[in-house]
């Protein structure tokens, strides 16, 4: 298996046990390396074959940065399950030093191994999408980044759909993904769609019925009741909104909705098609 390295990236973070060390902030340092098959983009030369080492990164540093981990064998489970949520990435060697822990030594640290096959549970995430800015674009380029960052596998058809709230505004497209993802739900929505909204240009103001490029809601997480950053889970705009239950029945008609024993297939009838209109001329999967 072909490797690809991430060297000596420098962090700050809480880490430990002591009083001051849940205080202040301290140095660790990152060695990663990825094992996988590189043979694809070195005959294509095509960065959509290769595994996005940047984006990697970019959560790692998400991830560390925003922890408080006491354990650095916690901190390194964490960063090699980042890792893994790329498909493309069949191993990982995390290596994690603390400079300066132990007296006398010029760190402490651990180095793990973590495979895809290992065992590790793949939770299944609904993705509703929606965009009215220059939704051929943007659409089409979310689903693209969802498939780079996890095992995507159905994107449901599109829909154009009156807006809601604000009437004075284009119309919106609507879709739904399914995928995989080793991540949990929290870190998910954090480190997976808030990222992508970012580079897709989402602005978020007082106004949530404001124009968007791209807006990735988590609509459903395996069979699960949760909230996840102030949101509920499943989605209440399932069994209000056709423009989100049509789509996320495309992907999985006969899914039983958590709360209301209910499949995805029977709460979109019940809501009816009024108001959609399925966009034929626009197919973002296969490729």
């Amino acid at each position: 298996m072909d490797q690809i390295q991430i060297k000596d990236l420098l962090l700050r973070t809480i880490i430990g046990i002591n009083p001051e060390e849940r205080e202040k902030r301290q140095d660790v340092l990152l060695n990663l390396t990825l094992h996988a098959d590189t043979r694809p983009a070195g005959a294509s030369d095509d960065v959509a074959d290769a595994v996005n080492y940047r984006t990697i990164t970019k959560q790692v540093i998400h991830l560390v940065e925003n922890s408080k981990f006491y354990l650095v064998e916690k901190m390194a489970a964490a960063v090699a399950e980042v890792c893994l949520s790329d498909p493309r990435v069949q191993r990982v060697t995390v290596r994690l030093e603390k400079p300066g822990a132990l007296r006398f030594a010029r760190s402490v640290g651990v180095e793990i191994e973590r495979r895809r096959d290992d065992g590790a549970r793949a939770n299944r995430a609904f993705v509703a999408l929606g965009s009215n800015i220059q939704p051929e674009r943007y659409l089409p380029q979310a689903v693209a980044r969802l498939a780079a960052r996890t095992r995507l596998l159905a994107v449901s058809r599109v829909y154009e759909s009156r807006p809601v709230g604000r009437t004075d505004q284009p119309a919106f497209l609507n879709a739904a993904v399914l995928v995989e993802t080793g991540l949990g739900a929290a870190a998910f929505k954090a480190q997976v769609l808030a990222e992508i909204e970012r580079e897709l240009g989402r602005v978020r103001t007082a106004d949530k019925n404001a124009p968007r490029t791209i807006d990735l809601d988590l609509a459903l997480w395996n069979d699960e009741v949760l909230e996840v950053g102030g949101r509920r889970i499943p989605d209440p705009e399932i069994v209000r909104r056709p423009f989100v239950a049509r789509p996320l029945a495309d992907l999985a008609p006969h899914y039983r909705h958590p709360e209301e024993d209910r499949s995805l297939l029977e709460i979109a009838r019940g809501l009816g098609d009024e108001g959609l209109e399925h966009r034929a001329d626009l197919v973002l999967w296969p490729w």
